[in-house]
């Protein structure tokens, strides 16, 4: 009985005040159109005792009651730029025809962990490895 509280606990502190999420991205470009987008911004449950390397600071815009998610994912596209550099993948293909010419690129983000400490209008996000 005592365990199962303790396990309770430990899971509902890990999914309330946790800091670290998880980041992972795709994207689908066919003839310079969007075709597919696939956004994914979760908080970890498992804890995570790692290497912090500080990535970058960006200014986001949020109401003060918001929760940490929630910024995460209304400031997406501002975000975005901090996680290029940690673990992209992109792939191009070209095809030609006769009459017609058709490129498709894809750009995949592997799943990163991350944390974010917010400061002011400024969120500090560091990579785990």
């Amino acid at each position: 009985m005592e365990r199962n509280l303790l396990l309770l606990i430990v899971l509902l502190n890990g999914l309330i005040a946790s800091d670290t999420f998880w980041f992972s991205y795709r994207s689908v470009t066919s003839n310079n159109a969007l075709i597919y987008e696939e956004k994914n911004i979760a908080p970890v449950i498992v804890p995570y005792i790692g290497v912090v390397t500080s990535v970058c600071k960006v200014k986001i815009s949020s109401k003060k009651y918001d929760s940490t998610l929630s910024k995460l994912n209304s400031n997406f596209l501002n975000i975005l730029p901090c996680f290029y550099g940690v673990g992209s993948k992109v792939t191009s293909q070209s095809i030609s025809t006769l009459k017609s010419l058709s490129d498709t690129v894809e750009l995949i983000i592997i799943p990163t962990r991350f944390i974010v400490d917010f400061k002011d209008d400024f969120a500090n996000i560091s990579i785990l490895k």
